[in-house]
């Protein structure tokens, strides 16, 4: 054959294959769509896996059954593995401390009231306590949460009121009307000494006779030779001794002549004297501050005091002496055990705790932290702190002195007893209202521990004529709304009443006022309720700390006492790089401003509270 007829027969055969039978114009393709039947691969099913015999039978298999256990116990050892390691993290990580349970009085603020002066409600012109409560709604308003007032007695007579401040039912009044505005009330007790119009006197003084069951309630003593029985001073200066003609012996007086004291080694006085306490807790004080409480028992020999080493002035004056046979003895302190005692009955039976705060008022604080306890036996709540009293500024190195008077008193206190501040009361000058008054009453209520605030400092007033004991300043009409128009008050009145006073600072949001008020509603956060204190950057002109607890907000606190405008670098001493404002002295700070703590400013006397 030909190459010809080979191509030719080649191409026939193409054509063949390619040509349907039909006739279908569809180049390439069977009649089906597809290729001849014994050309086109079979098609398969979809896989529809084991059945439930198959997949039984696999499954028996050792391998399956062998894989199965095996994961299951590894599932069980790694969750039980988890369990018990979530247990150690939280039985062995450092947890914080729960916070303890603070008492009444741990809570806040007091406010000292000299009753004579806050208000008088019937127009004799002197305070009473209908005017106490006539003013239960500012002293809510103040954030405090207790109110201490004068001795409601007089010197005559402990147990009733005395006629200046009203009647028994004003002062049971009073109490409804504090209790029913979650205020607590505490008062004035001065054990030391009666008047000489008290009945106890004046039959004491009647007769020396053993028949006389007074004799011995005051603390009497031969002369010597016409004179005095020992050298003993009082405190107002002069013996402190005064001659009774009728019993022909000198009775003992450590303040004023007209106030003898008390002889507590007579058994009938101290329960006397206990039953006065025990009156005034049941009809609701909730406690008392002793006054003069070092001095209440004195030496039985009635040895001479040695001079003062450290003394040059007037030999007559007190602080001549050294007083070691008149003040802080033994059975002192034994005394003031037998009133915690004693108030200590009204704590049972579901009754409110009676506070204790002594007023000691003596220079050396390790002897003035012994009244908390003696001899590892409670004695008072509160041991009152006059180390602050009329802070002021501008003084040689304000910062670092100050703070160190602070944490003197901190470091001394004994274990588990809470410190305590005041700035102002009526034996001492008040900060009144110059350049540093407003970073005091800052300071004095955001220091850790209870604040004694004295009535006027929380809006300036001054003194008058040297006396920290004017008036309360209510509003700008005449008497500065104390007592009525046309009524003279039993002391003067300061001149600048009339910008200087309550009604005209509550409209002033940048008012001395405001600022207080600001200061003590921040003692509910638990940094100041709980916190720990510590310095900050204390400098010779800024005292400044920080306040903090564990989950809670913390707090700088900083003020310039000095002369001088003061730049610190806060970051330096381990703070962030900005706090945020939380109140200022001059309630001139922008609330939630920013401040950069790598350059912190302040002015003479302004002081600032930051959260960071």
């Amino acid at each position: 054959m030909s190459a010809n007829d080979l191509d030719k027969a080649e191409q026939g055969a193409a054509e063949k294959l390619t040509k349907p039978e039909n006739g279908s114009p569809e180049d390439g393709k069977a009649a089906d769509g597809g290729l001849d039947a014994d050309e086109v691969e079979p098609k398969l099913a979809p896989f529809a896996g084991m059945g439930k015999e198959e997949l039984l039978k696999v499954s028996s298999e050792p391998f399956w059954v062998y894989t199965r256990w095996t994961l299951l116990v590894l599932f069980w050892l790694a969750w039980i593995a988890m369990l018990v390691g979530a247990i150690v993290i939280i039985v062995t990580a450092p947890r914080c401390a729960p916070r303890p349970e603070l008492e009444w009085w741990e809570h806040g603020g007091f406010l000292r009231v000299f009753t004579r002066s806050f208000k008088d409600s019937d127009g004799n012109g002197i305070g009473d306590l209908k005017g106490i409560e006539e003013k239960a709604d500012y002293l809510k308003e103040l954030n405090v949460k207790s109110v201490q007032i004068s001795a409601p007695y007089g010197a005559g007579n402990f147990t009733d009121v005395d006629p200046d401040f009203g009647t028994m039912a004003d002062f049971d009044s009073l109490v409804a009307a504090l209790h029913d505005k979650g205020l607590k009330l505490v008062v004035d007790f001065d054990p030391n000494h009666s008047g000489v119009d008290h009945p106890w006197f004046v039959q004491s003084a009647a007769s020396s006779a053993d028949d006389n069951a007074f004799k011995d309630y005051y603390v009497w003593a031969d002369g010597v030779g016409g004179n005095p029985p020992n050298n003993w001073l009082s405190v107002t200066g002069g013996p402190a001794w005064n001659y009774s003609a009728a019993r022909d012996q000198w009775y003992l007086h450590t303040f004023q002549p007209e106030q003898p004291d008390l002889n507590y080694r007579n058994a009938d006085v101290r329960a006397a004297v206990m039953d006065a306490l025990r009156f005034w807790a049941a009809r609701g004080a909730d406690g008392f501050r002793l006054t003069s409480a070092k001095y209440l028992v004195e030496d039985a020999a009635l040895t001479d005091e040695p001079a003062n080493p450290n003394y040059s002035g007037d030999p007559g004056k007190y602080d001549s002496l050294s007083h070691p046979y008149t003040t802080n003895t033994e059975e002192t302190h034994s005394l003031l055990q037998e009133f915690r005692t004693t108030l200590d009955e009204f704590a049972k039976d579901g009754d409110s705790y009676r506070l204790l705060l002594a007023d000691v008022m003596d220079a050396n604080v390790r002897q003035v932290v012994k009244y908390y306890s003696s001899n590892g036996t409670r004695e008072a709540d509160i041991v009152l702190n006059y180390d602050l009293l009329a802070l002021q500024g501008g003084a040689d190195k304000p910062g670092n002195k100050t703070f160190g008077r602070i944490q003197s008193w901190i470091n001394n206190l004994p274990d588990g007893k809470r410190a305590n501040w005041m700035i102002g009361s009526e034996s001492s000058p008040r900060v009144g209202g110059g350049l540093y008054a407003r970073a005091a009453n800052l300071l004095l209520l955001l220091l850790p521990g209870t604040p004694l605030a004295y009535y006027g400092d929380e809006i300036g007033m001054a003194d008058v004529n040297g006396v920290s004991t004017s008036p309360m300043q209510w509003n700008n009409t005449d008497n500065a709304g104390f007592t009525d128009p046309g009524v003279t008050p039993w002391t003067p009145l300061p001149q600048n009443y009339s910008t200087v006073n309550v009604g005209t600072q509550k409209q002033d949001a940048s008012s001395m006022l405001s600022m207080f008020q600001g200061a003590a509603a921040l003692r509910d956060e638990p940094a100041f309720q709980w916190g720990g204190f510590s310095n900050a950057l204390t400098s010779d002109s800024v005292l400044s700390f920080k306040r903090d607890h564990a989950g809670a907000t913390s707090y700088l606190v900083a003020a310039n006492l000095g002369a001088a405008a003061t730049t610190q670098d806060y970051t330096a001493a381990g703070f962030p790089a900005e706090g945020t404002v939380v109140l200022s002295s001059g309630m001139d700070r922008g609330k939630d401003e920013k401040l950069k703590l790598n350059a912190l400013a302040l002015q003479p006397g302004e002081a600032v509270v930051l959260s960071y």
